[in-house]
Order: C-alpha cells, then structure tokens, then sequence
C-alpha cells in the first residue's frame, strides 16, 4: 500500500465487490488552483474531493450520501438501526 502525500492522510483497507482487497484514502490535499480540500480515493484511482452542500459546519455531501446508504442497507437487510 502506498501512500499519497496528503495531510492527516487515513487508509484502510476493504474488498470491492468481487471480493479483491482494495485500499480506501481520506486526507487533505491541494486542488489544481492551490486550495486545500478534502479528497478520497480508492487504491490506485483517482482522486474525488468533498463537495459541500452548504456552509462549512455542514457535512459534505460525501458523508451524507454514504451515511444514507448504510441507513438503507441496514433497513432492507432487516438490521437494526446504529446508535
């Protein structure tokens, strides 16, 4: 597993969804114009930044649709809600 480079840079690592073991990034990076943003990428892919939704105290996007996405997984699986 490599590294990128980025600040407060977090990997771990999970399979896709044929079973392959693959490394999941999060940090901080450096937009093409200079501005330092949020990032994650999966292994070698490339490279998606945080977009918010609105002001700066809000969650990204990002983090919205995944936390929406395990709430979904959890009801159609029949499995009980988290904290």
């Amino acid at each position: 597993m490599t590294t990128r480079g980025w600040y407060k840079e977090r990997t771990l690592t999970t399979v896709d969804t044929v079973g392959r073991e693959v490394s999941v990034t999060t940090g901080l990076t450096r937009d093409p114009e200079g501005r330092l943003v949020a990032a994650i990428a999966i292994s070698d892919g490339p490279t998606a930044i945080y977009r918010y939704a609105g002001d700066a105290g809000e969650e990204t996007e990002l983090v919205t649709n995944a936390a929406d996405t395990v709430k979904e997984l959890r009801k159609l699986a029949d499995l009980p809600p988290t904290r």
